[in-house]
């Protein structure tokens, strides 16, 4: 059984475990498949003409990511284990002929690729935010549930803390200041908003 609900034939789809550094794939290599992480963490990072490095996205456990390999002969950027990871790996073949034979599972695929377009715009919009303790506030808000305004953190705080483009010094250092201002509560990886920002 896949942890996604990308419908790979389960005779095509393969697991693969990554060691901590090790490479997926480079910038240009031949693209062949999409991937989603089981266990672990991958980093894409797109290299720049001037030879600089920029990250596009970490995928975590249950994320799915280079979902662009079934339309483009190459991947666009390097996928890297930032830790040791199990992967799915889903042959773009494969993956194309069951969205081509189930309109269902079509629509399916393109709701996730939707909800991963709102939530990369819920990023940007984030990281547009030039004071930290208003991009803190403003992503504790768009992640909070309505009945109990409180996030309940999966992953370590210094993980979240580049999600929002911010060091982890930086993230610590404005918790702290919104938890002594009363806008926060905190209790371990849980944070509660105490009233509206």
């Amino acid at each position: 059984m896949t942890l996604t609900s990308l419908p790979t034939p389960v005779s095509a789809l393969s697991l693969r475990t990554l060691a901590k550094g090790e490479m997926l794939f480079r910038q240009g290599d031949k693209s062949f498949a999409v991937f989603a992480v089981r266990r672990g963490q991958v980093r894409m990072v797109r290299h720049l003409a001037g030879g600089g490095a920029v990250p596009l996205f970490v995928a975590h456990d249950g994320d799915t990511f280079s979902e662009a390999a079934l339309f483009s002969p190459v991947y666009h950027c390097d996928a890297v284990a930032d830790v040791e990871t199990e992967i799915e790996v889903h042959p773009k073949d494969a993956l194309s002929q069951a969205l081509a034979d189930s309109p269902e599972a079509a629509q399916a695929f393109m709701a996730h690729l939707a909800r991963q377009v709102i939530g990369l715009r819920s990023r940007l919009e984030i990281r547009n935010i030039r004071s930290a303790q208003e991009r803190v506030l403003q992503f504790l808000q768009l992640e909070a549930g309505d009945e109990t305004r409180s996030v309940i953190f999966a992953r370590p705080l210094k993980d979240i803390a580049g999600d929002i483009g911010l060091s982890h010094e930086a993230f610590y250092r404005t918790l702290a200041k919104l938890e002594t201002s009363g806008k926060i509560a905190r209790t371990g990886r849980t944070i509660t908003l105490l009233h509206q920002a």
